[in-house]
């Protein structure tokens, strides 16, 4: 058989010049087309990457599949492959159909040029005998470098390969659609246009009656910025574009089911399948996974600030990781104790898919610790504190004295609620690990680092403009109402952010309790114990 086919192609080749020859000479008389053949019907489609698909794909298979199915034609796709091209893994045997339950059968190859599909496409046709083979090819040719003719020459031989074993086989040849995005469009979509002109003219050449060659207009409203996912591959649009092209040609003339219904429907591109992305709170700030999306070549993580001061949804500037089908992305510069909602969009190349459902999340809530150690210094000018590892800055609380007439007993503690009020006066040298400072000396401790962002404090009450307590009068003496604070006293009043150091310069003065709060963004933390700020 190899010998008979041996043969017969050098007697094709010799007698019309070679495969490209007297393309310029068309039949004088249009060729007839025969109706189809009794039985179920055999199809093989013969391609590149546009026919195979890749992860996540419908293809165009698909899609003409369906469409013979609603027409009640009886047939059968065949061929020696039923899989896509895995982008995950770079090589075939993908089988995440977007629709899966269809028939997968066909003979196309990622990356294959026209002249790649010639050299064993008479095995392949020997094996599978299909009455009808659907062809589009010669995209790659024209990427590698090679022109128009070179193409051509590839779909001819494929055409007079074919036959050889199948002497009735009937050929649907499409158009090559426009690219875009590549790096030389300009000189690729040129050659597609002398391709797809050319194609016409070799149809009518290798037509007989016997083995029709007939064209699918696939180029025609065929818009590669919206029908492809990246430079030359179709996204759902694109495929449908190029399947109802095909069962427009199977229609007529070959009489195989009827022209693909008008106007197409519209469709979603991108991944079907919403991810499902969980969280983590780790040292390193916030991490977020998910598992990989069938088809999805990238992602993108939009954050959103749901409370407090609401922002809008932006996208995370970060790359995401992937290791085996896990993907990730690590967030940090996030406020405590704010609520953040986070979705993932899955994309296919320029083609967005379906989002994932938000997930929110109040970041790192534990309160720090109230300030402890805090002392009155410089003559109640200054009250400083330790410094709270947790925190990132304070809050400054006031409630003025209890005044009460001096005819009742002097408090033995000189005025000091019980376990909480301190003055510069009573503590001595050592006490605290620091040592008594002079006015204005400044905390040998350490100072926190700058946060990297611009950290929320919070806002201060409207005051007017500082004014002393008013002093008491002769014969009477003050000390704090009670052993309450601010969560649960009556009086306190904020005076706002004391910013990030342990220290504040007071701005009242006279006979006032004074209250320090930890912060950690917008988390509250606790309160410190009162001190006195006398007379």
């Amino acid at each position: 058989m190899l010998a008979a086919m041996a043969a017969t192609l050098l007697i094709l080749q010799t007698g019309s010049g070679g495969l490209s020859g007297g393309r310029d000479e068309l039949a004088d008389e249009p060729v007839s087309v025969p109706g189809p053949p009794d039985g179920r019907l055999r199809m093989m489609m013969v391609g590149d990457s546009a026919t195979q698909g890749s992860s996540g794909d419908h293809t165009w298979r698909y899609h003409l599949w369906s469409h013979l199915s609603d027409q009640g034609v009886d047939f059968d796709f065949v061929g020696p492959s039923d899989g896509m091209y895995s982008l995950d893994e770079r090589e075939p045997g993908d089988h995440t159909y977007a629709e899966p339950d269809f028939d997968t059968d066909h003979a196309a190859r990622w990356g294959a040029t026209a002249q790649d599909l010639s050299s064993d496409i008479a095995r392949v046709a020997a094996e599978h005998e299909p009455q009808y083979l659907l062809l589009l090819a010669g995209t790659e040719d024209i990427l590698a470098g090679g022109g128009a003719d070179h193409a051509l020459d590839g779909i001819a031989e494929t055409v007079s390969t074919v036959r050889v074993v199948l002497d009735e086989a009937r050929f649907v040849v499409g158009e090559l659609p426009r690219v875009h995005g590549t790096d030389d469009d300009g000189r690729v979509n040129d050659e597609i246009a002398r391709f797809n002109m050319g194609l016409v003219d070799l149809a009518g050449q290798m037509s007989s009656e016997s083995s029709p060659v007939v064209v699918a207009q696939v180029a025609k409203d065929y818009s590669p910025a919206n029908d492809n996912w990246d430079a030359n591959n179709p996204n759902v649009r694109g495929e449908l574009r190029i399947a109802a092209a095909f069962a427009d040609a199977l229609a007529e003339p070959l009489g195989v089911g009827s022209r693909f219904p008008r106007p197409l429907p519209e469709l979603s591109t991108g991944p079907r399948i919403a991810p499902e992305p969980d969280y983590e709170e780790t040292d390193d700030g916030l991490l977020l996974t998910w598992a990989a999306v069938p088809g999805a070549t990238d992602y993108r993580v939009l954050q959103r600030r749901v409370s407090p001061s609401p922002d809008e949804a932006s996208v995370i500037p970060a790359e995401v990781a992937g290791e085996g089908d896990e993907r990730s992305l690590r967030v940090d510069a996030l406020f405590s104790g704010a609520r953040y909602e986070f979705t993932v969009r899955p994309l296919k190349g320029r083609d967005e898919g379906v989002e994932s459902e938000p997930i929110q999340l109040v970041w790192d809530d534990d309160p720090p610790p109230g300030p402890s150690w805090v002392r009155v210094r410089a003559e109640g000018s200054v009250v400083t504190w330790e410094d709270v590892a947790e925190a990132g800055h304070y809050e400054v609380w006031v409630r003025q004295l209890e005044c009460v007439p001096d005819d009742r007993p002097t408090p033995a503690d000189d005025r000091r609620a019980p376990g909480d009020v301190q003055t510069e006066d009573s503590g001595t040298d050592g006490q605290d690990g620091t040592g008594s400072r002079e006015p204005g000396e400044e905390d040998p401790r350490p100072s926190p680092s700058s946060p990297q962002t611009p950290r929320p404090e919070p806002e201060p009450a409207p005051q007017p403009s500082p004014t002393p307590a008013p002093e008491p009068s002769g014969g009477t003496s003050c000390e704090p109402r009670d052993g309450r604070g601010p969560e649960d006293g009556e009086g306190w009043r904020t005076l706002g952010s004391a910013g990030e150091r342990p220290r504040w310069e007071a701005t009242v003065s006279g006979p006032y309790e004074v209250v320090i709060r930890s912060y950690r963004d917008y988390v509250e933390g606790g309160y410190s114990d009162s001190v006195v700020l006398g007379d």
